[in-house]
């Protein structure tokens, strides 16, 4: 017969509070080890989600694209791309109206400054590639999006190759820019943050007061050419495209994708 005082620890009998205590215990930690429910995130479109771009009527007032750097001379053309992996065409032409615009935004610059053009008008097959490539890198970072999910997202800073309702590049409506001063270096619109999807909102909280006020003053010299912006990136304005028309309440746009037999050629301007 074992005497129940001489048990060992490991021995003694397990009550039924410390049996229900355990298995509460390897509830909760099973309940962590599960994956949570997928949140689907809240899309920021702008204001210009591509269902009411699509309802813009365009009427193409059949204006030019011109070389910007030859209607004004003091703009300055970013050489090298600013996102090395995604070093696409890119080139120096706009509509008419749009380069005289840049002409006088740049006249509203202070004295030493002059306005980087990165980008204008963008072949369709061109803007068709950018936005595989951007969807195929976001696919690869959130492997747990659906196909539904994943194209709303890109939609909102790729445009999608739509002819019907054209991409802002590829009427030429649409110019990529930022500021430089005479030594050509860039001025700051994105400290403390990395240039990226998260600075690119232009009011974009938590800049530091002088990527604020440089964004401040490229906002007011453009806004005064009579240029518009998409909120969604500080570097993209356009106008006579169908953003511009959804932003401003027009009735139609007045640019719509160049045709391939109206596009000159273009050389970058010397150094």
């Amino acid at each position: 017969m074992h005497d129940p005082q001489n048990h060992s620890p490991a021995e003694a009998e397990t009550s039924p509070h410390q049996i229900a205590e355990a298995a509460g215990q390897l509830g909760e930690l099973s309940r962590d080890a599960q994956p949570r429910p997928f949140e689907r995130p809240v899309i920021n479109h702008f204001g210009e989600p591509v269902e009411e771009l699509v309802k813009i009527a365009i009427e193409d007032n059949g204006e030019p694209l011109v070389d910007v750097f030859h209607v004004c001379p003091e703009l300055r053309w970013m050489a090298e791309s600013p996102r090395p992996r995604w070093d696409f065409e890119r080139c120096g032409l706009a509509r008419e109206t749009v380069a005289l615009q840049l002409r006088k935004a740049q006249e509203l610059l202070p004295s030493g400054l002059r306005l980087q053009i990165v980008g204008a008008f963008r072949p369709f097959d061109i803007q068709k590639a950018m936005y595989e490539r951007a969807r195929a890198e976001l696919a690869e970072k959130h492997p747990e999006w659906d196909q539904a999910l994943l194209t709303e997202y890109i939609n909102v800073f790729s445009a999608p190759p739509i002819l019907e309702t054209p991409p802002p590049h590829t009427t030429g409506g649409a110019v990529d820019m930022s500021i430089v001063d005479d030594a050509g270096e860039r001025l700051d619109m994105t400290s403390p943050f990395e240039m990226g999807w998260d600075s690119a909102p232009t009011y974009t909280q938590g800049l530091s007061e002088g990527a604020r006020q440089n964004r401040a003053l490229l906002i007011s010299i453009l806004t005064e050419a009579g240029i518009t912006n998409f909120p969604g990136e500080w570097w993209h304005w356009s106008w006579g495209e169908p953003g511009w028309a959804l932003r401003l309440g027009k009735p139609v746009a007045l640019y719509g994708a160049v045709p391939e037999d109206k596009i000159p050629a273009w050389e970058p301007p010397a150094p």
